[in-house]
Parts: structure tokens; sequence; C-alpha cells
């Protein structure tokens, strides 16, 4: 499962501080995976201007998490409770990994949102996304994510593809999708948050 927390720079707050927290690298614990940490590039995306994606081994997971933020300990940490309150966490969603992978590298992300329907399968989600993989060599699709029932913002779909440059990205930028069900509704283009202009 995949936890998306969708960030934004609180204008009060000093943009150093922002890079500081937003790293999020204080947090670690049991099978928990940081796969993408992605900041806004020129704009060119829909706010909030950061996703953070977060592996994790389910709602029982979940449940962890929670007990664990609400311990004397948590709440007497520095660095947990200067990320909590020093952070615009706008909202998040839960998803499943349709097509998933390694965390993401270095490269310019091209994030989709889509709208799955509930009558399609995950088999032909997965298939739609790998035959496109296929039609752009420069590129590498990271993650396919499902929200959760409504467990996240509309449309509730992500696929993340990875590029060299915005150059390399030209082609399914300007991809035609007709009336696919899993055509993407809005796109946006980011950089790993620790190399984003925000």
């Amino acid at each position: 499962m995949i936890y998306v927390e969708y960030i934004e720079h609180d204008r009060f707050l000093p943009i150093q501080i922002f890079h500081k927290l937003g790293l999020q690298d204080g947090w670690s614990g049991g099978d928990d995976v940081k796969v993408a940490n992605l900041g806004r590039a020129e704009r060119l995306a829909p706010g909030p201007s950061v996703m953070c994606f977060w592996r994790n081994s389910g709602l029982r997971r979940m449940d962890e998490w929670e007990a664990a933020f609400r311990t004397p300990e948590s709440q007497r940490d520095a660095g947990f409770q200067a990320t909590r309150l020093g952070i615009h966490f706008v909202e998040a969603g839960l998803y499943d990994e349709i097509v998933g992978g390694p965390p993401l590298g270095k490269g310019l992300h091209y994030v989709e949102f889509f709208a799955p329907g509930e009558d399609i399968e995950n088999a032909a989600m997965r298939e739609h996304f790998e035959k496109r993989a296929k039609a752009h060599p420069d590129g590498r699709l990271g993650f396919v994510l499902r929200r959760l029932g409504v467990l996240g913002p509309d449309p509730g779909g992500l696929a993340v593809w990875t590029f060299p440059s915005y150059e390399a990205s030209e082609g399914i930028l300007r991809e035609k999708h007709g009336g696919h069900p899993l055509r993407p509704l809005r796109g946006g283009l980011y950089w790993n948050f620790e190399d984003a202009l925000i």
C-alpha cells in the first residue's frame, strides 16, 4: 500500500526551513519506505506543490503509525513536532500499488492523474500502462496507483513516469488518448524534492 501526502509550503515559514523539514529524513520504522518525494517543476503541476509517497504494509501499519504518533515519546520529540507543525499537510490518500518498483531515482517525473472506474480490473490497468511504457522507451514507468475507496483526492489514480529531461518527456506529453477510460485528466511535472525550486 502507498500513503501519499499532499504538502504545501506555508509562506510564513522560511523556505530554508521548509526544505529541511520537507525531506522528512527523520522518519523510519518497520517496513516503511519513502519511495518518492516530489516537488513541482516550474509550477507545471496542480497544487499542492509537493507529494511524498510512503510504502507500508497496509492498514494494520496505519494503526501502528497512529499509536506511535500518540505516544509521550512522539509528543516530546522535537523533530517530529517540528515536521508536524512546520509543514502544511493539505491532505493524504491511500492507494493500492498496481505497478510498483524501487524508490524513484533522479530525473524529471511526470505524474498523470486519472480516474480508474470501479469496473476496470487491476490486471487490465497494469496491462494498459505496461503497453504504454513500451511506447515511451526514453522514460520509465515507476508507479501506477489506485485510490483505496475514496480515501484521497480526485480523480483517484496516479501514474508516475521518469524522464531524463523536459525534451525527453515531449512524446508522452503530446500522446493522444481519445476517450480511453484510463486517459489522464490532469498531469504535472516534478523533480525530486531536494532538486525542486519550490
